[in-house]
């Protein structure tokens, strides 16, 4: 941390003194040489009694159930722990050697940090309204009311991100700007009372820490102008990145946050430069990811103009770039089916978002009231788009919950060219190009996934399809047999995706994308790997949150988890797991066992 010596001591003796770490110093200094735990790491209900009589919590009587109906004791015990004031080995807590009474200033403001980021919503996985508050503090050259804060808040609300639908009604609010469908538009009020509790809430973790200064207006003080650089600029991708890398890191935040996370990146090349990068990677991408590039290339201006120009004479996906032209003002001559190819994009964002919240009656509304015709009119629009996933909304909207027959023209065989990328994982993405033959049931597809990316198997797996879920046939889960249905039944045409979930505990997701329909080619086997990116996580290790902070215990020989971590992974050195390691042939080579190929 880039601070003089004089201004170190200063911020961590603020630190050390905020209302959070001097409780959770109390706390640790209470704990000493041990105090027994629970199976789930929390004091013992007799031991956690002790503890709110030496921090002053008022319980309601003599005995409790578990530490964990004291909200407040256990808001003491995670800064603690967050802090490392705390460590727990074998159901014992302790009082970390140094921790509770640290003296370097360095590892004062690195403690605090760790606890402030978790504490105020601001971490790995932050909370939309509480980084948003911090962002709007950090921003404004001057203290905010809370009303500011709240109203910030509640913009964030109704959509949480460009191409949701709406919890409240099903449609799609902001990605139905941006994908030029007004008539999807019907944001209501923001709930007023919730963004002002959110607001306050998140303002009284600032103050607790020492981050805020509150009478009246809200305004950072030094320390929280610490916590602000170390969130936005920790998450900043490095100005030299892949858009995909733009994209990864700016998706879990709202719009305001990620235009200042990505602004290194975009004052690294030009305007026109930028959206050429951003366009192809939207092209080539779907859902929110397309939704979030053509919103970085749509807020890059005039300025632009000419990478939006390479994109206006091709058919399909040209349609964004005729639009936005259009709306600039340059004469650009219209194609008729831009109207029902950007009808059927924004719908398919909505379907592969949340399928389940879209009933073929809410559909088949949405779009009359987008195309101005009733529903067979509708659906003779949609079906002449030439979108690739107009068979899949086609289907949703007459309701028809089985796999749609071939569109005629479509060959039943020949080689799928899929892309599977793993959400939630960024720093590097990870993800798989593979051929697979097309009449290969979705249970193969299954051991081609595990084999391609590396993941060891033995937990269950779903495949969603948008109107259907396929794995091992399970009546309570709702899930068909996915042996008995085919790749070539559910994935149609160029475009079409799936959704797939392995490992239900750690819930790690992968978008397949059908590129492109090949013939087959004599003399190869199928399946293969083409390319990738990424290595693939361990498997156990907690879900994409578990995997960054295994990513980061591992950067960190002095985390206490370190060594531990190692002899998990079966590793000498930190040295020997690479997050960016990817070998296409020992892909290959896990796939041709799966052939039974010597």
């Amino acid at each position: 941390m880039a601070v003089s010596p004089d201004l170190a001591d200063d911020l961590a003796s603020a630190a050390l003194g905020c209302t959070a770490l001097s409780r959770a110093r109390k706390l640790a200094d209470w704990v000493g040489s041990g105090k027994e735990l629970t199976s789930s790491e929390v004091l013992r209900p007799a031991v956690a009694v002790e503890a709110c009589r030496a921090l002053g919590i008022e319980l309601q009587g003599a005995r409790l159930r578990s530490a964990l109906d004291v909200d407040e004791l256990m808001v003491d015990w995670t800064v603690a722990l967050d802090a490392e004031f705390i460590v727990v080995d074998r159901r014992r807590a302790y009082v970390s050697p140094g921790m509770a009474k640290p003296s370097e200033p360095e590892s004062v403001l690195n403690a605090w940090l760790r606890a402030a980021s978790w504490a105020t919503g601001v971490a790995d996985e932050p909370c939309v309204g509480c980084i948003t508050v911090l962002h709007e503090l950090s921003t404004s050259d001057r203290p905010l009311c809370l009303e500011e804060l709240a109203d910030a808040v509640a913009a964030t609300e109704p959509e949480v991100a460009d191409g949701e639908p709406c919890p409240d009604c099903g449609l799609v609010h902001e990605g139905g700007v941006l994908l030029g469908l007004g008539g999807l538009i019907g944001a209501g009020e923001p709930d007023e009372p919730d963004a002002t509790e959110h607001a306050e809430e998140a303002v009284d973790a600032l103050v607790a820490f020492g981050a805020a200064a509150s009478g009246g207006a809200v305004q950072l003080t030094p320390l929280g102008s610490i916590l602000a650089k170390a969130v936005f600029e920790g998450r900043a991708p490095a100005a030299d990145a892949d858009a995909e890398t733009l994209m990864s890191a700016t998706s879990d935040v709202p719009p305001p946050v990620a235009r200042t996370l990505a602004r290194p990146w975009l004052e690294a090349r030009s305007a026109d430069a930028a959206a050429r990068e951003l366009l192809a990677l939207a092209e080539s991408a779907d859902g929110e990811e397309r939704v979030a590039a053509l919103a970085f290339a749509r807020d890059l201006g005039p300025e632009a103009a000419a990478g939006w120009r390479e994109w206006a004479d091709r058919p399909g996906f040209g349609a964004y770039a005729r639009l936005w032209l259009a709306d600039l003002g340059e004469p650009i001559a219209e194609d008729p089916a831009d109207e029902a190819w950007l009808t059927v994009e924004a719908l398919s964002v909505m379907l592969d978002t949340m399928p389940e919240m879209m009933p073929p009656s809410v559909l088949a509304a949405a779009i009359q009231e987008a195309t101005g015709t009733d529903a067979a009119g509708a659906i003779s629009l949609l079906s002449g788009s030439g979108h690739p996933a107009a068979p899949g909304v086609v289907a949703l909207l007459t309701g028809r919950p089985d796999p749609m027959p071939p569109v005629p023209g479509t060959p039943s065989g020949g080689v799928y060219r899929l892309k599977i990328s793993l959400r939630g994982v960024s720093k590097p993405p990870v993800w798989r190009r593979v051929a697979v033959l097309a009449d290969i049931t979705l249970a193969e597809l299954h051991e081609v996934i595990l084999r391609a990316m590396g993941w060891h198997g033995g937990h269950l797996h779903v495949f969603s399809s948008g109107w259907a879920q396929y794995g091992t046939p399970s009546p309570d889960l709702g899930h068909s047999d996915d042996s008995a249905i085919r790749l070539r039944d559910v994935l149609l045409t160029p475009g079409t995706r799936l959704r797939y979930t392995y490992d239900f505990g750690d819930d790690w997701e992968h978008d397949i994308q059908l590129e492109e329909i090949l013939p087959e080619e004599p003399g190869n086997s199928y399946p293969y790997c083409l390319a990738g990116k990424g290595a693939c996580p361990p498997d156990d290790c907690g879900g994409p949150w578990g995997y960054a902070e295994l990513k980061e215990t591992l950067a960190d020989p002095a985390d206490e988890q370190h060594q531990e971590l190692l002899d998990w992974l079966g590793l000498d050195s930190a040295e020997a797991f690479d997050p960016r390691e990817f070998a296409v042939d020992t892909a290959n080579e896990r796939l041709r066992i799966m052939l039974g190929a010597p």
